[in-house]
């Protein structure tokens, strides 16, 4: 059985992503073919069950088995003792600048038959129907016309204006069979031209051209930022497609849950089906989401290996649309009364979450009632941008808790002189963080401390009217802009 070598990059040694990219290359252009090398499974890989690590001859972890061949491969393993004995595999050839194609002797009888697919997630959440893009619908009917076709030379036009139709529509998803069914097309095209090496030159210089674009596509999917990018711009396409006003998901769903447009309905019915949908969103395997935080650090590479549809695709990210669009009502509807009591303020989350009576106490004694943002002349209260902010970020991370610490001080929404782990007892106070133990607040605060101390330090190396947020690096200074947009918009 022929399957694919992935993830090389991340195995190799360097400072950034580049460093490792440029690498894995020099080690695939270096590596001799065949080569012999050891499969493992790794049963307790954080990201897959079903992960099998690739070994070369000096039992050095070189990459992956591709998630659409683990299944098979798994099978040949002895049950009793799985994740400790090995197979012998062989390096066939070269996909691209960091991907490798390999073969592994699979028994008759561990060949698995076609079997109808079964849903991975509970039933939608919506008795309504949420339809796909367009462009979704053409992705599936092009490639059911490329994919069982058996293409001869004279076909050679044919195939490449069906594929390049296919690239041109393919944004690559999660969905399972997105994913699959690009690697498929790739080794369909590089087959073709093994197989017809007498077609004629600007024929096969566009193959080989399309072989190229379909393996950063392919690869796409490996890379953390590449694979972000790809869920985020996949909402956002959704959330322009569902929001159409003459018979948008949207709509319907506004006519069928809430009986009224979205603006008109009552707090207390919007309330319940955010409770009602994060719920639903809560029994995702995997424990992807939490009611309090719809983008934890690893939701898009846990909801790719497991391996959904595009009609589970839909249901999470539909359901998580709309419980972002109902959570925005709710914020809008916050009054800006400087006179909002402190009783008014704590009821954030449902009373059936746990929060300590230290962490409740904590939120008077951080948040300041009300802050003026001096460009705009506008006074917001402290806790609900605190709340619109905290949507922004990554929770779990220290460094961004941290900037979002930094950055409500610095627009004085935050009493000076606050410490680290009051702060973090104030978010868990108001619903966003969840509290675990004493003992994970203490770790966050160590580690907000430490990104803090680095920011007093390099204060010193700036003029004092630099925005604090500004002084962290790279991807940290965007966060730092997407916080402060939130904290200081109304």
């Amino acid at each position: 059985m022929k399957f694919v070598i992935t993830a090389i990059r991340y195995q190799m040694p360097g400072k950034d992503f580049d460093e490792q990219s440029h690498n894995a290359q020099e080690f695939v252009a270096q590596l001799p073919i065949p080569s012999t090398v050891y499969l493992k499974r790794e049963p307790d890989n954080i990201y897959s069950p079903n992960a099998i690590a690739v070994y070369n001859q000096n039992y050095t972890k070189i990459g992956y088995v591709s998630e659409n061949y683990t299944k098979e491969i798994q099978r040949v393993f002895s049950q009793e003792q799985s994740s400790t004995t090995t197979l012998k595999a062989k390096v066939i050839g070269k996909v691209g600048y960091i991907t490798l194609t390999a073969d592994v002797d699979i028994p008759k009888e561990c060949l698995l038959p076609p079997e109808p697919y079964k849903r991975k997630i509970a039933p939608s959440p919506f008795d309504i129907s949420m339809p796909f893009m367009e462009e979704e619908n053409k992705i599936e009917l092009v490639a059911n016309l490329l994919l069982p076709r058996d293409y001869k030379d004279e076909d050679a036009e044919e195939l490449i204006r069906l594929s390049e139709h296919y690239y041109t529509q393919i944004r690559l998803t999660l969905c399972d069979v997105d994913c699959k069914n690009t690697s498929r097309i790739l080794d369909k095209l590089k087959k073709f031209i093994n197989d017809y090496p007498t077609i004629s030159s600007s024929n096969k210089k566009k193959l080989k051209q399309l072989c190229h674009k379909i393996q950063n596509l392919v690869a796409n999917i490996h890379r953390e930022e590449d694979r972000n990018k790809i869920y985020e711009t996949h909402l956002v396409r959704m959330k322009e497609f569902f929001s159409n006003e003459k018979d948008g998901f949207f709509k319907r769903y506004d006519e069928n849950y809430l009986k009224v447009p979205l603006g008109l309905a009552k707090t207390d019915v919007i309330e319940s089906e955010i409770n009602r949908l994060t719920a639903w969103l809560d029994k995702v395997p995997r424990g992807i989401f939490h009611s309090h935080n719809l983008k934890k650090k690893d939701i898009v590479p846990q909801m790719r290996y497991l391996h959904l549809s595009r009609r589970e695709m839909y249901d999470i990210m539909g359901t998580e649309l709309v419980v972002l669009r109902l959570k925005e009502q709710l914020d809008q509807r916050e009054p800006i009364n400087n006179q909002e009591s402190n009783t008014d303020q704590q009821k954030v989350v449902p009373d059936e979450i746990i929060i300590p009576q230290n962490c409740k106490k904590a939120i008077n004694n951080v948040f300041t009632d009300t802050f003026t943002f001096s460009d705009k002349k506008v006074v917001l209260i402290s806790r609900v941008q605190i709340v619109k902010a905290a949507k922004m970020i990554d929770v779990e991370t220290n460094v961004q808790v941290a900037m979002l610490m930094a950055i409500g001080l610095e627009v004085k929404a935050i009493r000076p002189g606050v410490k680290c782990i009051n702060f973090i007892r104030a978010l868990i106070g108001i619903g966003v963080l969840k509290y675990s133990d004493d003992r994970a607040i203490t770790r966050m605060s160590n580690g907000m401390n430490k990104k803090l101390k680095d920011l007093n330090n390099n204060k010193e190396k700036v003029s004092s009217n630099h925005a604090d947020y500004l002084l962290w690096k790279d991807d940290d200074k965007s966060i730092g802009e997407d916080i402060f947009k939130a904290m200081t918009t109304e």
